[in-house]
């Protein structure tokens, strides 16, 4: 693989994870463009994603160190340490199914074919999700106020966006925006959320290629660590303007150009020279 090709890559990753269009979508969708397999895109995005795991992790060290540290126990940060633990347990109730279903797909041929198919259809639901929210959407409602029931339920929300083109943003967002958290909380609370959940699949696929004894990387590991520096480094830089952005617009309509144009795009593909 040339690694032009990675770093553009590590762009995309870096600047798209914080925008509810599907990161995820956008790098299978390159991928496949310049010619990667679809087994292989999907590895590169799960490597990826740990860059912009770093930038968020670093954004918010000081409320992890609150998450994690058993001797604060104040009523708001026990509450978001439920909402941790709960909105994991869903993400992997339903995440694990999804990435085993994804991961065999792809690598199956005839069925790598038309994954820029699923990423278009993924979107335009992502789009549905965010129009409806933004709908239903009320104000003033905080994380801590979440009932456990809630709080699992965006965790099942969660799982479902390991399926390219369903963003993880997105979806997350409009489920805390349903349940009437403001919208400051819902950003915050979709990237902090992010962290257990990306490195859960990261480790869950490093398991099934080891299983497999297939190569964990999708490109000399050289190329995959700078990559991953890069996103995490272009991800820290935008992660702060994208926030702005995400408070002020709603991405439905993005989310509804880029399906359409990446239907178009798969279209084309079939269409005899």
């Amino acid at each position: 693989m040339l690694f032009w090709i990675l770093l553009l890559l590590a762009f995309i990753q870096g600047i798209l994870e914080w925008l509810p269009v599907s990161s995820e979508g956008q790098i299978i969708t390159v991928s496949t463009l310049l010619g990667i397999d679809s087994s292989s895109a999907l590895d590169l995005a799960l490597w990826l994603h740990l860059g912009t795991l770093i930038a968020v992790s670093v954004k918010y060290r000081k409320e992890i160190y609150l998450y994690i540290n058993p001797r604060v126990r104040d009523p708001v940060t026990v509450q978001w340490r439920w909402f941790l633990v709960l909105s994991t347990i869903g993400t992997i109730i339903i995440g694990v199914p999804c990435y085993l279903l994804v991961y065999y797909l792809a690598l199956e041929p005839s069925i790598g074919e038309y994954v820029m198919l699923i990423v278009g259809v993924a979107l335009l639901v992502t789009a549905g999700l965010l129009f409806y929210a933004k709908k239903q959407q009320k104000s003033g409602k905080k994380i801590e106020n979440l009932s456990k029931k809630e709080m699992t339920f965006i965790g099942l929300l969660q799982g479902f966006t390991i399926i390219p083109g369903i963003s993880r943003s997105g979806v997350t967002m409009s489920g805390l925006l349903f349940f009437s958290v403001n919208k400051e909380d819902a950003i915050k609370g979709s990237f902090i959320m992010s962290i257990p959940a990306v490195l859960g699949g990261f480790i869950l696929n490093l398991i099934v290629k080891l299983i497999r004894h297939e190569s964990i990387f999708p490109a000399d590991w050289w190329m995959i660590i700078i990559a991953i520096v890069v996103t995490a480094i272009i991800g820290y830089l935008t992660i702060e303007l994208f926030i702005f952005i995400a408070r002020k617009y709603n991405f439905a309509i993005v989310c509804i150009i880029l399906g359409v144009l990446i239907l178009i795009l798969f279209a084309l593909r079939w269409i005899p020279s």
